[in-house]
């Protein structure tokens, strides 16, 4: 079910979405003549006004389902450029440890996999799948849970600092 909202409404928000999530220029945009401090309250408030789903802001932004199932994929197989020096390989000689000097000449850069990327990226992914168990933990105890022997040893300790500091009665 469509929300049904205004002309201003619908251009706050094609605004919002044109300025990546900015309120404050969104709500410049719409009304040009609004200052800056104001539009930034204003701005908020419009947004909360709206009300959009972030559904529907996706679906606004056309981040389809596929479209993001494309970009997960691509993060999966995330790479990073590194440069390299590469050294040809000498025949050893004795008491010699010359290696040749970098420069631009013998810099390299090479695509290796990002591996850090690929794991926020995967961790997206099976968070979406429902593959991860849930943060909380459900526990069920039942029957009655006794602390019998941990009592004793509580009230032991204290009737042994009653004893240092003179006091003469403890009660449990």
């Amino acid at each position: 079910m469509e929300i049904k909202r205004t002309l201003k409404e619908r251009k706050f928000i094609d605004a919002y979405i044109k300025y990546k999530g900015n309120a404050t220029q969104a709500y410049i945009k719409i009304s040009p003549d609004c200052k800056e401090e104001s539009a930034r309250v204003l701005g908020y408030r419009w947004l909360q006004k709206v009300n959009i789903s972030v559904e529907e802001l996706l679906d606004k932004m056309e981040m389809t389902d596929g479209y993001l199932s494309g970009k997960l994929y691509e993060g999966l197989d995330a790479t990073k450029v590194i440069s390299v020096i590469p050294i040809p390989p000498k025949k050893s000689q004795e008491n010699n440890t010359d290696l040749p000097e970098a420069n631009s000449k013998n810099i390299e850069f090479i695509d290796v996999p990002d591996y850090n990327a690929r794991v926020k990226y995967l961790d997206m992914a099976l968070k979406l799948k429902g593959k991860f168990p849930s943060e909380k933990h459900d526990v069920k105890v039942e029957g009655e849970l006794i602390i019998t022997d941990a009592k004793r040893k509580l009230v032991d300790k204290i009737a042994g600092i009653v004893k240092r500091t003179g006091e003469d009665e403890i009660s449990e």
